[in-house]
């Protein structure tokens, strides 16, 4: 127990590390880029998101979650070179479907001719994931996020570098390019350099069937999630055109990639734990719970900075050109503090051994809410109605698998809302002190007021937070000292 304990502190610290040094950076390079670059740039990349998106999700058929998931290491290991050349194949099938059927199609969809270059260049990443995939399968079996954030640090802060270096030489949109395509080129040498494990070229039919038999629906979950956290990039850029969708995707940036960040980190560390705790239905309650509670202590804060300030954040750090951000920042806040309530939802169900649940749920609401939702938004409120779709498919999604989860592991509705309470209470006080800051000053166009008001907003989240729960936030710190002694 204590080793395992031992080994979930060290991960979520080492994944915490990956999370601040590579989000932090991505979002510094974006901010950067943000200023150089113009709006319809942007939304030309993410034009293309959707179909790259959906490229990766099945570019390794789900089969890391599959080896991830076994218990014994054994059975793991003699999957590995099964799946590696499962995955080469596949990869480069992908890469020659998107150069040459869907890149042609996207362009045709959004009128935009470009994109026949665009998507191809951003295709690389389908065919580099399969070469590294068993080395990033070995280091979260072996619980080593230490190795593995230092891989993906040092891949991202270079690949960010570059990237900036090439937009101020005015490349323009092909530094996004650089910026989504070196990371995962430079991560696969490290890979390599870090992971001592050599490709056996052997294929055993029965290893597919078993791997592919959990990994399809891994995959189908995936890509249909997928589906869902960008179909409205799609539905924008058709119906609104690059601008606007430049501007949302800058709005999305600041909200759901922050809160899918987090949830990377967690379910890499949690996921093998739930593999390995499956039929223990109380332990995985409690990890659960703890897992939303962490959630909402750290990111709930961050939702609620970004909802009081987001006109401040846009006009003063990157510029009226992006004004039309401002409203789907404050929505899309909302909708990711909603979200967090079921944090690691997906890897629990994942961990027990029910993908195909995971996969219905997400197929069901993105073709009965989120579409629909997302059409009728846009055309009645443009990039606002785009953002309460968006809200509207998260708050059902939370009923849902608030439901689902009281079936599989007996977990009650009101031990949910017990747990985030006191994070919802400290982020309410903060919000109204800053409400009655601004009736009495205006902060919009100076700065020392609105730095003023800031750092009080974390200063009462901050102090009241500690207050309400520091009997759990002292026992992650000595956990953490006591792994670090």
């Amino acid at each position: 127990m204590n080793s395992e304990r031992n080994k979930i502190v060290s991960g979520l610290k080492w994944s915490g590390i990956q999370l601040f040094v590579e989000s932090g950076f991505r979002f510094l390079v974006q901010l950067i880029l943000a200023k150089i670059l113009l709006p319809e740039q942007f939304g030309l990349v993410a034009m293309c998101s959707i179909f790259i998106a959906i490229a990766n999700a099945a570019s390794e058929l789900g089969m890391s979650a599959a080896l991830i998931q076994k218990k014994e290491d054994n059975v793991a290991q003699s999957m590995y070179p099964t799946a590696f050349i499962s995955g080469i194949i596949w990869g480069v099938f992908l890469f020659l479907l998107m150069s040459f059927l869907i890149g042609p199609i996207a362009a045709w969809f959004y009128q935009e001719s470009f994109l026949i270059y665009l998507i191809p260049s951003l295709s690389i990443s389908v065919i580099i994931t399969p070469l590294s995939f068993i080395h990033h399968v070995i280091l979260v079996r072996k619980m080593d996020f230490k190795t593995l954030a230092r891989i993906l640090n040092t891949s991202a802060v270079l690949a960010g570098v570059v990237a900036v270096v090439s937009a101020i030489m005015g490349v323009g949109v092909w530094s996004l390019v650089i910026h989504q395509v070196l990371s995962p080129l430079l991560a696969l040498f490290l890979y390599y350099f870090r992971v001592s494990w050599t490709p056996n070229l052997t294929w055993n039919r029965q290893h597919f069937k078993a791997i592919f038999g959990f990994g399809a629906y891994a995959t189908g979950t995936r890509v249909f999630s997928t589906v869902t956290y960008n179909i409205d990039n799609l539905l924008i850029g058709k119906l609104l055109g690059s601008s606007p969708l430049g501007a949302y995707s800058l709005a999305f940036n600041l909200t759901e990639t922050l809160r899918q960040s987090l949830s990377k980190v967690i379910n890499n560390v949690m996921f093998p734990v739930f593999g390995k705790n499956q039929d223990n239905i109380e332990k995985l309650k409690n990890y659960f719970l703890n897992i939303i509670k962490i959630n909402a202590i750290i990111i709930y804060p961050v939702m609620g900075f970004l909802f009081l300030f987001s006109h401040e954040i846009i006009f003063f750090i990157f510029g009226a050109k992006w004004e039309n951000a401002v409203e789907p920042i404050k929505i899309l806040s909302v909708a990711m503090m909603i979200h967090l309530m079921i944090n690691s939802f997906t890897s629990l169900l994942r961990g027990i051994g029910k993908p195909e649940l995971e996969m219905k749920i997400i197929m069901v609401l993105t073709i009965l809410v989120l579409i629909p939702g997302l059409v009728i938004g846009i055309k009645i409120a443009g990039l606002t109605g785009a953002a309460y779709a968006i809200l509207t498919n998260k708050i059902i999604l939370v009923l849902v698998a608030l439901v689902v989860l009281k079936k599989e592991i007996n977990l009650k509705i009101s031990q949910v809302f017990c747990t985030v309470l006191k994070p919802v209470i400290a982020l309410l006080v903060g919000v109204l002190l800053v409400y009655l800051i601004k009736i009495k000053i205006n902060i919009s166009e100076r700065i020392i007021p609105l730095l003023f008001t800031m750092t009080m907003y974390v200063i009462v989240y901050g102090g009241l937070i500690f207050y309400l729960e520091k009997k759990m936030i002292n026992h992650l710190l000595t956990l953490i000292k006591n792994k670090n002694a």
